[in-house]
């Protein structure tokens, strides 16, 4: 009689069934703690973000110049009171730096009842006219459109165009660093043409730069090059005549050849107006 060599063994299971069922175990152990730990970090969560020991008494605001803490709290959706640890910190950071004045901006928490801001505003340097004027920092970089008033307070910039300008990360064009060399000039203490009295600056490819200055206008012709030097030149002709012919009311003046003055002085005879000192 044969013998069945395929016979079941009997009260024995396959290895790799109780490998199967321990490792089925364990993912479930596995779960039901992460679960657990879920719900824990929620509730936990949840009593941070509810509990009144962490709501804010204080926001303080720092580096504030043009803009209002009113302002910036409008900006940033925050209001006293609103508890810190609810505060997307990542979130009140973009919706600051969406505000046109705003440069930089920073959000932390101080616990365990205060938030603290800091923002870093735009420093406007001129308004540049490109068929719809900007406003420009002191970068050269378009920060915002200029208003009425900012036609009024900032030396207005004509002549360039857009491919002059800094845009997307690119350097700025030779023409428009010549402009923002200038502008930088009238920043400076004690500068002859402060930015504060120059109403213009025109762009000529061909002739360069001329500046219209104070409320007569006085028209600086300056060329291309060398602005620092045409800048001492200028001081010393405008101090001159502020000493010595006070009468007397300069018109335009050349300053292409600093070592080659050219100017027109108004109340003079015809004859008389174009002069090299």
């Amino acid at each position: 009689m044969r013998q069945n060599r395929f016979k079941r063994r009997r009260g024995k299971k396959p290895q790799h069934l109780r490998k199967y069922i321990g490792q089925g175990v364990r993912i479930s152990v596995g779960l039901a703690g992460l679960t657990v730990m879920s719900f824990a970090l929620i509730a936990g969560h949840d009593f941070l973000t509810r509990c009144g020991y962490f709501s804010a008494t204080t926001i303080q605001i720092n580096g504030l110049n043009r803009l209002t803490a009113s302002e910036v709290l409008n900006q940033a959706h925050l209001k006293e009171g609103v508890n810190i640890m609810a505060v997307n910190l990542s979130l009140t950071r973009k919706r600051l730096m969406a505000h046109p004045w705003i440069a930089e901006a920073s959000v932390r928490r101080q616990l365990p009842d205060a938030l603290v801001l800091s923002v870093i505003e735009q420093v406007p340097l001129a308004v540049i006219d490109l068929g719809r004027k900007f406003v420009i920092n002191r970068e050269g970089d378009i920060f915002k459109k200029a208003e009425s008033t900012d036609i009024k307070i900032f030396p207005i910039i004509s002549g360039l165009s857009y491919s002059d300008l800094s845009l997307s990360d690119q350097p700025v064009g030779s023409t428009f660093s010549s402009v923002l060399a200038v502008l930088q000039l009238g920043n400076e203490h004690g500068s002859v043409v402060p930015n504060s009295i120059l109403r213009k600056v025109h762009v000529d490819r061909e002739i360069g730069l001329t500046l219209f200055a104070f409320n007569r206008p006085l028209v600086i012709r300056l060329g291309h090059t060398n602005y620092p030097a045409k800048y001492k030149v200028l001081a010393q002709v405008l101090s001159y005549f502020n000493t010595h012919q006070a009468d007397l009311e300069i018109d335009w003046i050349d300053l292409n050849d600093p070592e080659r003055i050219v100017m027109n002085l108004k109340g003079e005879l015809t004859q008389k107006t174009d002069k090299e000192v």
